[in-house]
């Protein structure tokens, strides 16, 4: 799974949806950039100078924004998945 990807979940009102990774992001602030790499979240370490995965303390704090068919952006957390 990457940015650009087709994805499926459920909502708040347990409905399966579809749509379509635009980012990834987390609400931590020294994870400024991300990307997503064969559905490993990533994010830019300052002190390596490279990308590296988020650790797994932390993975909670990742999200996806999803696109649907009727344009609306939608967060999605990783386990929230199908």
């Amino acid at each position: 799974m990457n940015i650009g990807d087709t994805v499926e979940y459920y909502n708040v009102y347990s409905e399966k949806l579809c749509g379509v990774i635009t980012e990834v992001s987390s609400d931590m602030d020294s994870y400024d950039k991300m990307r997503l790499d064969d559905g490993i979240p990533m994010y830019y370490s300052k002190k390596l100078s490279c990308f590296v995965p988020v650790k797994k303390k932390n993975i909670d704090s990742v999200f996806l924004t999803v696109e649907t068919v009727r344009h609306s952006k939608t967060f999605v957390s990783l386990n929230e998945l199908l």
